[in-house]
């Protein structure tokens, strides 16, 4: 088996969870997809910019940041192996869609490229596409509103546990700059909160 069909075969087997779709369905979406190796450090999609695609990851670890004259490079989300990530956008009747955050790969990635037209193919043309559709919007609504309670409700050093349970590996995979960006405090007092953690404990 290639490296391609045991994505494609992972792929698919993440979208029976949410839906059934027929063999000739499959096969239909399977020739409207690619796959996309990207490089650590390279900007998957650009704040302020249209994006058109919809990705799964295979392969890598993400984030999502944002970059302006008011926010300096923070982070606001990770996503990796197993999961999808799309832009998180704002409509403008002018100008359509654009990003609000940008998505840079903190590993290598391989993934799987889904146009937002094959993903509008699917929901308006198979059986169960608009549920397809559906389930993806909410997988990512519930994971911002997770996000939003856990930073009212939690400690940081909660959160930073959490992380770990949600991304294994992500202290060795991810800067702990990024880290501490994403629970909102510096690297500093990260490292000071895990050190009394650790003496408690």
């Amino acid at each position: 088996m290639t490296e391609s069909e045991i994505i494609f075969n992972e792929f698919f087997d993440f979208i029976d969870k949410l839906v059934p779709f027929s063999s000739d369905e499959k096969d239909t979406f399977r020739r409207k997809i690619s796959i996309k190796k990207y490089k650590k450090g390279e900007i998957i999609i650009q704040q302020g910019l249209k994006s058109n695609y919809l990705f799964y990851i295979h392969k890598g670890i993400i984030r999502y940041f944002l970059d302006n004259e008011t926010i300096k490079n923070k982070t606001y989300n990770f996503r990796c192996e197993g999961k999808t990530l799309t832009a998180y956008s704002t409509y403008n009747y002018y100008d359509g869609f654009k990003s609000k955050l940008s998505v840079e790969c903190l590993e290598e990635c391989t993934l799987v490229t889904i146009p937002v037209d094959t993903l509008q193919y699917v929901v308006e043309n198979f059986d169960y596409g608009d549920r397809l559709g559906r389930y993806l919007a909410e997988i990512h609504v519930l994971e911002l509103v997770d996000i939003i309670l856990d930073r009212d409700c939690k400690s940081i050093m909660e959160r930073y546990e959490d992380l770990d349970k949600k991304f294994p590996n992500i202290n060795q995979r991810v800067s702990q700059h990024y880290i501490a960006s994403y629970l909102g405090t510096t690297p500093v007092h990260l490292s000071r909160l895990k050190k009394n953690r650790k003496i408690s404990s």
